[in-house]
């Protein structure tokens, strides 16, 4: 059957994009070398450090970003996260993973209006205890007395809506085939089943489980690192004219081994930052 013009256009069309995807994939294979190395290197530091508990390792690298004022111990060690930074980052990265084992990686539609205003609801609960917490910290009037227990479910809230929204933002920025047509999270049930991680997390810190001393900790240290990861990551995707391009998480090689890169930086200058500040008296551990 004889072609059209118009048939035989669109067919050297997809054939120009495809060849162009095919040199762009090449282009990115160093690039996934690099980033696999680079994290490895960074990891096998974390762990074959001499001298050093990893424990405190994961507390250092991270006291930049981190308050670490209110830590919890669990099993007898201290998290390396205060008690509401374990769970706002251990609520993130649980439901993150949980989003996408239910299929939502391509997820670019808010949540139905009920459970947007749930998600809103989470953030402003933690707000108020985090508001609370200051106000007793600056001896001024507050509604209650603050608690770790509190800090920590609250955060996990905040974790739960955090996960929605960079989930959502990540898809709609640089996804060349985001499904407008389904949610992040689609019902109550989906919801509930993100709260019910965090619950578990609550449950274990304050029951003192001390066999998840270890995953808790791993799981809310990657929770924070990984945020500032994904925030870098987009920044420089977008800046490197990755917006509405990718299809598959490994086109992203590129951008993420510099975001990789930007994030190892700013962690170590800010923990440098607050130790050197710390061992200076001029700001209180």
């Amino acid at each position: 059957m004889e072609r059209t013009s118009e048939e035989i256009i669109e067919l050297a069309r997809r054939e120009i994009a495809a060849r162009k995807e095919r040199e762009r994939d090449g282009r990115e294979v160093p690039w996934r070398f690099a980033f696999i190395g680079l994290l490895g290197a960074i990891l096998a530091g974390m762990l074959l450090w001499p001298g050093t508990p990893l424990n405190w390792k994961m507390y250092a690298a991270v006291h930049g970003v981190c308050a670490q004022v209110h830590n919890v111990s669990l099993g007898g060690e201290q998290l390396p996260l205060c008690a509401r930074n374990t769970g706002i980052y251990s609520g993130f990265l649980l439901t993150f993973i949980y989003l996408l084992l239910l299929g939502r990686e391509r997820a670019a539609k808010l949540p139905p209006p009920a459970i947007v205003v749930a998600l809103v609801a989470l953030v402003v609960v933690m707000a108020v205890d985090g508001f609370n917490s200051l106000f007793v910290d600056l001896f001024l009037p507050h509604l209650y007395t603050p608690r770790n227990e509190l800090r920590t479910l609250t955060g996990l809230g905040m974790g739960v809506s955090l996960a929605v929204a960079i989930l959502l933002v990540l898809n709609l920025s640089l996804r060349r085939d985001p499904d407008m047509d389904q949610p992040v999270i689609g019902n109550w049930r989906e919801l509930g089943g993100a709260l019910l991680l965090g619950f578990l997390v609550h449950a274990a810190i304050y029951g003192n489980v001390a066999i998840t001393y270890w995953p808790i900790a791993i799981v809310a240290w990657t929770g924070i690192v990984g945020i500032l990861f994904a925030v870098n990551l987009l920044i420089v995707a977008l800046v490197m004219n990755y917006e509405g391009r990718v299809t598959r998480v490994v086109e992203l090689a590129r951008p993420a081994t510099v975001a990789l890169v930007v994030t190892a930086i700013m962690l170590g200058m800010m923990a440098w930052g607050r130790f050197w500040l710390e061992g200076q008296g001029l700001i209180v551990s």
